[in-house]
């Protein structure tokens, strides 16, 4: 429990098998020559010291807390003599909407598969104003013009339709959009 107490301090992700591994070396280095550390010890380990595995998400322990303090301070200060309509914050992001779950729930015993993961994808520019005012979103696809848009006008719709051959923000795109952006806070 120690080694694991240490090695969590550190942020170092811990397997099953690893943390099975290591006991072994301390009961050995413990003179325990019948110890075992099998998959129902380590599930009774893991109950007694209330551990539980879980998906490693986000990446809060990749930013230096340092770094982003002195950040606020250089941002603060370039935005001093703004309008908070006039400072905005835009996000790009990659919305894959034929993706199924890769978890689902099933009866005991029930065999559980699935099938070859979807990567049709859109590419969304999405940006708002410190007031929560939405600009049109920019949705990026292959098509120029999808089967779905057959009697649609394309730039009736309430977000701006772009398209290339992989469904990505572009440069030209960026661009673009930024001009635009720009010729209506001109008006």
């Amino acid at each position: 429990m120690k080694w694991f107490h240490s090695v969590h301090a550190k942020d170092i992700p811990v397997s099953g098998v690893w943390l099975q591994e290591k006991s072994r070396e301390v009961g050995g280095s413990l003179g325990l020559e019948t110890f075992k550390t099998s998959n129902g010890w380590l599930e009774k380990f893991t109950t007694r010291h209330n551990i539980s595995f879980k998906q490693i998400c986000g990446k809060e322990k990749s930013v230096n807390p340092n770094e982003v303090t002195d950040w606020i301070g250089k941002l603060n200060s370039l935005l001093k003599g703004y309008d908070d309509r006039d400072i905005f914050n835009a996000y790009e992001t990659g919305l894959f909407y034929l993706f199924l779950l890769d978890k689902t729930l099933c009866f005991e015993g029930e065999k559980c598969s699935g099938g070859k993961i979807s990567k049709e994808r859109l590419t969304l520019l999405l940006c708002c104003n410190m007031l929560g005012d939405f600009k049109t979103p920019v949705v990026i696809g292959k098509a120029k013009k999808r089967r779905c848009f057959k009697n649609i006008d394309v730039r009736k719709l309430s977000v701006s339709w772009k398209s290339n051959k992989k469904a990505w923000m572009t440069t030209e795109i960026m661009s673009d959009w930024l001009v635009e952006l720009d010729n209506k806070m001109k008006k």
